[in-house]
């Protein structure tokens, strides 16, 4: 019997500006007052994540590091959970800190309806080639 790895592997962030520009024009968001998160397919079949975290939104770098922590750490527990077959960024919104089942329990409810959103506005139409996108 095999135990299932909860690491976090750097294929499963989104690291370049071109993943995150990807998923800035494709991209189909959902939010609760303290994350909005934008979806866009990817061609990978597994889920990824990207954040962006702002100062004037979130405060200063402890609590900007506070929020990738738990935002990172709500992806890498519920990943299974989450659609696969797409690329996440998650900004978060508030300087209030929520308990973390509420920071998990929102990543997979907004991934979940950012991802059906997403569908239903570009339903089959394929992805653009790698690269600039719509060109």
């Amino acid at each position: 019997m095999t135990e299932k790895s909860h690491r976090f592997p750097p294929q499963l962030r989104l690291k370049t500006p071109a993943d995150f520009d990807t998923v800035f024009t494709r991209r189909a968001s959902a939010g609760n007052g303290w994350l909005v998160v934008y979806a866009a397919r990817n061609s990978l079949g597994v889920c990824r994540v990207g954040l962006v975290v702002s100062k004037k939104k979130v405060g200063n770098a402890v609590q900007r590091n506070r929020w990738k922590r738990r935002v990172r750490e709500a992806f890498r527990l519920n990943r299974e959970k989450l659609p696969s077959g797409f690329d996440f960024v998650v900004l978060p919104q508030s300087r209030r800190h929520p308990a973390f089942y509420e920071v998990e329990n929102g990543l997979v409810q907004l991934a979940h309806r950012a991802a059906r959103k997403w569908k239903r506005n570009h339903g089959n139409k394929t992805q653009p080639p790698e690269g600039k996108p719509g060109r």
